[in-house]
């Protein structure tokens, strides 16, 4: 509920960054001559073409802007107004014929000319600033712009300082609190991933929360410096770099936190789409539809998990949805204006849906623990019940008469396997090694009481790999418990990795009076507890019959 209403208090603050400034006319006239100044300021003239504001593309070399411009009415004793004029170049403005003032200075040849700062507010002239239409004529040049843009006018505005300041911080202060909220969140996320190193998803959401804190913070670079306009260029590589960031980390964290089954269409779809915008013109329109491709994907990976019926998947749907939205509602302006809105919202939903799991993944564990520690008293009890202690005892007593040194080898066998029990059992996960070292001393015994030959054949695994304690020994425990052995028996682990997975191949043959069901007792409910408990959510097991004997294939993370 929190989250919904915070989600409702962001969206009331996008329609109030509305400018509140007078807005002008939304076309221009170009000369591309660098005509005298006498001539530009001559009302009329030839070679003079109307274009839409947002498409003023000339340079480098020195060229004409004018267009009219409406003052607006202003109470008594009201502060004269300014003219706020962002343009990539250097330049130099009139209005109405007289001098208003200069950016840099604009120069025929790149040596020549010094650059000016992008965004610039100039006074206008009390004389000149009477209510009505005025002419503004600006000669510009842009030898270092670096790039072709698709627009160089970008804003052309009167109205009051005041005005002009409020409106600009109706954008920059909730969007730099929200900035400041990214980053605390992105912070703690890391900080528990590299304090626990258990999700990926953890690592994806805190990854993503500072790559949406630096595209915040680029977009409002220039609300809080006037910076000379060719470091432009460097500001929109960065701010394409943040955005692809946030374009691929936010469907690669639902992928993760949901458990995607299905991953390389998913991926080949995203990678296609990211490839294809080299053929959109422009860094803003790039910009916004690689955001809406992504929002896109995330929100079909949305759905796919709440059909699912996985954990969290309402809050994250929620929270796409309303970034949808809003991109829906201005793609264009997104980029620069929703986004702190609906990713605000967004992360918080997908935060809010990342605690939800990480709380439900440790209920599991606990319950995991809490069975997992029964069933090891039972396993425990298992391995010293009476009757195994009778044969065993019997068997002791009749090496002791007839053959003492057999009788001081099997106690010293039975000796290791519960030395080896005893040193496992109280820990949480064992390296293979060792889980070997204990089946191949408890095939000893078995082989002892038997009078036959039993061996583990283990062929290339990896020793150091980590497994829970006593998983092998389960196997080899059910296997001597549902089958009767009269000759020698090879028992084979096989291991294969594949896709940051690690599959176990255990194979114990069929002997006389084998006993059907196998796999259904509290020696499977162990395996299952205990691999709950050392990669909760992140395993299989699955075993059957087969023509050589019973197969159990255990997968767990590599």
């Amino acid at each position: 509920m929190r989250c919904w209403l915070l989600i409702g208090c962001l969206g009331v603050l996008l329609p109030l960054q509305a400018p509140l400034s007078q807005p002008l006319e939304r076309t221009v006239e170009v000369h591309a001559e660098d005509l005298s100044v006498e001539r530009a300021l001559r009302p009329g003239g030839e070679g003079w073409r109307t274009v839409p504001r947002e498409q003023v593309v000339e340079g480098p070399a020195p060229f004409w802007l004018r267009t009219r411009v409406e003052v607006p009415p202003r109470a008594p004793g009201a502060p004269t107004p300014v003219l706020a004029l962002s343009l990539l170049g250097s330049w130099e403005a009139w209005w109405d014929g007289a001098l208003l003032g200069r950016n840099g200075h604009v120069g025929r040849t790149p040596e020549e000319e010094v650059p000016g700062n992008v965004d610039v507010l100039l006074p206008l002239p009390p004389e000149h600033a009477t209510p009505g239409p005025h002419l503004l004529v600006i000669r510009a040049s842009a030898h270092h712009r670096g790039f072709q843009p698709v627009g160089t006018l970008y804003r052309l505005q009167v109205g009051e300082a005041s005005e002009l300041a409020r409106a600009r911080l109706l954008w920059l202060v909730p969007s730099l609190a929200t900035l400041g909220a990214l980053v605390l969140m992105g912070l703690h996320h890391l900080a528990r991933y590299l304090m626990q190193r258990r999700s990926r998803a953890t690592l994806l959401l805190g990854l993503l929360c500072l790559a949406a804190s630096a595209l915040l913070l680029l977009e409002a670079w220039r609300g809080l410096e006037s910076y000379p306009y060719p470091r432009h260029i460097i500001r929109l590589w960065l701010l394409s770099g943040a955005t692809v960031a946030v374009a691929v980390l936010l469907p690669a964290t639902l992928h993760v936190a949901f458990s995607e089954p299905r991953r390389a269409p998913w991926w080949g779809a995203l990678a296609v789409s990211l490839l294809g915008l080299a053929a959109v013109p422009g860094f803003d329109g790039r910009n916004t539809v690689a955001l809406g491709l992504s929002l896109g994907v995330s929100l079909v990976l949305a759905l796919r998990a709440r059909s699912r019926k996985e954990p969290g998947a309402w809050a994250a749907l929620g929270g796409l949805g309303f970034a949808m939205a809003l991109y829906l509602m201005a793609p264009l302006d997104f980029p620069e204006r929703g986004f702190f809105v609906a990713f605000g919202g967004l992360l918080l939903c997908l935060g809010a849906a990342h605690a939800y799991q990480l709380r439900r993944q440790q209920q599991r564990l606990e319950s995991a623990t809490r069975a997992s520690e029964r069933l090891q008293l039972e396993l425990l009890k298992r391995s010293i019940q009476p009757h195994f202690l009778m044969n065993t005892l019997g068997a002791v007593s009749e090496w002791v008469e007839t053959e003492p040194a057999q009788a001081v080898r099997f106690i010293e066998s039975l000796g290791a396997v519960y030395r080896h029990l005893l040193s496992v059992s109280g820990e949480r996960a064992i390296s293979l090694a060792r889980e070997l070292e204990l089946c191949r001393a408890y095939l000893e015994v078995m082989g002892y009481r038997h009078g036959l030959a039993f061996t583990l054949e283990a062929p290339g695994v990896d020793g150091a790999a980590v497994v829970p304690p006593a998983v092998l020994h389960t196997l080899l425990e059910n296997a001597f418990s549902h089958n009767r052995y009269t000759t020698p028996v090879s028992f084979h682990l096989q291991e294969v990795r594949e896709g940051g997975r690690r599959r176990y191949v255990f194979s114990a043959p069929a002997g006389k009076g084998a006993t059907p069901g196998m796999g259904e007792g509290t020696g499977t409910r162990y395996l299952e507890a205990r691999l709950d408990e050392v990669f909760p959510g992140a395993w299989s097991l699955k075993q059957g019959p087969t023509e050589a004997g019973w197969t159990t294939v255990l997968e767990v993370p590599a």
